[in-house]
């Protein structure tokens, strides 16, 4: 009885000791970093009507390859739609976008949209309020 007593709290021993716990990766997600040099835009602002800007953007790919980038607009609360979509191929995009916001008041939300290959989705966006 004792030799299974020993026997067993041995086994116990090695079984925690042999158990370690898994890493849990969390993944390298893309990135969209807006340009801040001189003549972009990179932040939220109020702006006036019919108003030129350039936004500048930089994707670089995370863990997984990127498929796709796209820029899409929303006006005033409304559903966004796509203005732009271009298939990925490289690690690192570079994209401007030359935006002239409309004649009337209002909010103006720009969103630019990484999709992975996978599916992830990385968005960053800027929101206009049109005076």
């Amino acid at each position: 009885m004792k030799h299974y007593r020993t026997w067993t709290f041995c086994t116990i021993i090695l079984l925690m000791l042999s158990c370690a716990k898994d890493d849990d990766d969390v993944g390298l997600n893309p990135t969209i970093d807006f340009r801040t040099d001189t003549g972009y835009t990179y932040l939220s602002d109020t702006v006036g009507t019919q108003d030129t800007m350039v936004v500048g953007v930089l994707v670089s790919r995370g863990d997984d390859r990127m498929h796709h980038f796209k820029v899409t607009v929303s006006y005033d609360g409304g559903q966004a739609v796509d203005v732009d979509s271009i298939p990925l191929g490289s690690d690192t995009f570079e994209f401007d976008k030359v935006i002239v916001t409309r004649d009337m008041t209002g909010s103006e939300r720009w969103g630019f949209v990484v999709v992975e290959n996978d599916g992830d989705i990385l968005r960053r966006s800027l929101t206009f309020t049109v005076e």
